[in-house]
């Protein structure tokens, strides 16, 4: 069974645009995004920001076969667009990634 995780980190005060730009930038190099995915072994990966009084927060969903091994494989940087989302997210990320409790999940096998 696939694993899931949902993680959030705070997002740097003003560059909450930045962070936004850079995924529509990576729906716009969506052939290279699914280049990615297939080498990390990841089925889905889904970014969400939420803004509160204490500032902005990224939130991102990922599905894997093996997470552990989709990090590593997401760490080697063997696709140029990996390098650059890495300095993205150093550039805009603030603190480390905070995981939250998965407390369900649950597919249709029906439709994998």
């Amino acid at each position: 069974m696939p694993e899931v995780t949902l993680t959030r980190a705070r997002i740097e005060d003003g560059k909450a645009d930045r962070l936004r730009s850079w995924f529509e930038e990576l729906g716009e190099r969506e052939s290279e995004v699914v280049e990615t995915l297939r080498h990390e072994g990841v089925y889905t990966e889904t970014a969400f920001v939420r803004s509160t009084d204490e500032g902005a927060y990224l939130y991102v969903y990922m599905e894997a076969e093996d997470l552990d091994e989709a990090d590593e494989a997401g760490d080697e940087e063997a696709y140029d667009i990996d390098e650059e989302h890495h300095e993205v997210l150093r550039e805009t990320l603030v603190g480390d990634w905070e995981p939250l409790e998965t407390v369900g999940h649950f597919t249709n096998p029906d439709l994998r």
